[in-house]
């Protein structure tokens, strides 16, 4: 019995090898967007995007746990991390000024905003159209 557990996702091991990676990219970017939102002395933002990247990591857990339901909360969770971001270049950004003594160079902020964007939509399309990402799951997996 024990044999047959283990093995039994052994017949998609690519599809979660590639989903592991994209989670392992979803935990380091988002927490270095997060990062970034403190080392720039945006604080409020920095706690959106903290509870942001909390919340995505309770579904992340949900969907390698094969609930279904969790990969279309993460397309939604993705999804609203680039429009948030894309409200932020447009609305936020444009009013704010620069901190006396910043870690990052004030200017940087719409360069890693604008990268984040980008691979968060990515990240979306993804997670929406990728047959592998369906299939591991199905069958759950782990990050090692």
């Amino acid at each position: 019995m024990l044999d047959v557990q283990r093995q039994r996702g052994a017949v998609y091991r690519k599809e979660v090898e590639f989903t592991q990676k994209v989670m392992w990219a979803h935990m380091c970017f988002g927490a270095l967007v997060t990062a970034m939102f403190l080392f720039h002395e945006l604080f409020a933002w920095f706690a959106g995007s903290m509870s942001w990247y909390a919340i995505s990591l309770v579904v992340m857990y949900g969907f390698m746990s094969e609930r279904r339901y969790c990969r279309v909360l993460l397309v939604v969770l993705f999804l609203s991390g680039a429009m948030a971001g894309l409200y932020f270049i447009n609305q936020v950004f444009p009013g704010t000024e620069p901190p006396r003594g910043p870690l990052v160079p004030h200017g940087f902020i719409p360069i890693w905003v604008g990268l984040a964007n980008l691979v968060y939509g990515s990240g979306t399309l993804l997670l929406l159209f990728s047959e592998k990402i369906r299939r591991a799951g199905r069958v759950g997996f782990t990050l090692w």
